[in-house]
């Protein structure tokens, strides 16, 4: 596998034809290959406060607007934001979703610990409010299917304060601590065994389908040695590595960026547009039968070569 940048600033991550998988394997066409293509925004968190360093929470109502309106001139089949839609306060939601509004494709939604920095008793109605019935799910496009995973359900700040899952996570949270891991980080979480094994699930049925797949989430699972990962980001890279057609894993919440390649699976953590008062960064992934490219925008990506 290879990856690099080219000139136009693309990143092009280069799949390996799998056995059993024909369909996916790159085969000449008399046609040039139409991709699957969708948006990527990460971390607006937006909120009418103040920056607070290089956070600009107001910013990010026209960094969405601009944002939006270039996705808008793309063919995608939908847009996926990688967590955080707001900073904090169940007010900032309106704003930022009545910007959505405008987008041209459909809106997939990844959750973020932010997206919860609301009072107890609004904790429970994130959820509904952000058009989720479950926080984590799957959807098929062609010859890809899409995981959306949830590492905010095993947490310090999903529940009240007063719920017996936020003792059961800050125990957690505090084991790790004992363990000198740097992830042991409030902000921060887990994905629980439940989901494991419907993540589990759905590789497998994609396997059955022949189709490759990605897999959205808002923590990152790689470098090992990244404190933003998830308290249990070794469970979740056990399951991708036992899966050779899942070519990709996009995350945000660590606002600079990174990138890791571990076997099959390319792990591409997207920049937060919140961390500029006018730098935009987001994205277009296209998707082809023997490559993904990433388009990026504004300071997406800064990368100039990767092999």
């Amino acid at each position: 596998m290879m990856l690099q940048w080219n000139r136009r600033r693309f990143l092009t991550i280069t799949l390996p034809a799998l056995a059993g998988f024909p369909a996916l394997a790159g085969a000449a066409e008399e046609e040039p290959e139409k991709p699957l293509r969708f948006g990527v925004i990460a971390d607006p968190q937006y909120a009418d406060a103040v920056p607070k360093g290089t956070r600009h929470y107001r910013a990010s109502l026209k960094k969405l607007e601009d944002g939006i309106a270039e996705l808008n001139r793309h063919d995608l089949a939908f847009t996926v934001t990688l967590g955080d839609l707001i900073d904090h306060d169940f007010a900032s939601f309106e704003p930022v979703l009545s910007r959505y509004g405008k987008l041209r494709s459909p809106h997939r939604i990844v959750l973020g610990n932010h997206d919860f920095d609301v009072t107890d008793d609004e904790k429970p109605k994130v959820l509904e409010k952000v058009g989720l019935k479950s926080g984590y799910q799957s959807f098929v496009h062609g010859s890809w299917r899409f995981a959306l995973i949830d590492a905010t359900e095993i947490s310090t700040f999903r529940y009240p304060a007063a719920d017996p899952r936020t003792k059961e996570a800050r125990e957690r949270m505090e084991q790790l601590a004992g363990q000198k891991q740097s992830n042991a980080q409030p902000w921060n979480g887990a994905v629980g065994t439940v989901q494991l094994e419907w993540l589990e699930s759905e590789l497998t049925a994609a396997k059955a389908a022949n189709q490759r797949v990605v897999i959205c989430g808002h923590f990152p699972l790689l470098p090992a040695d990244n404190p933003h990962r998830l308290w249990n980001a070794g469970e979740v890279v056990k399951v991708i590595e036992r899966h050779p057609h899942v070519a990709a894993y996009l995350n945000g919440h660590d606002h600079q960026g990174n990138y890791a390649h571990a076997g099959h699976c390319h792990y591409v953590n997207f920049k937060g547009m919140v961390e500029t008062a006018t730098d935009n960064p987001f994205a277009v992934v296209s998707c082809y039968r023997d490559r993904i490219t990433v388009e990026g925008f504004g300071p997406e990506p800064t990368r100039e070569r990767l092999s």
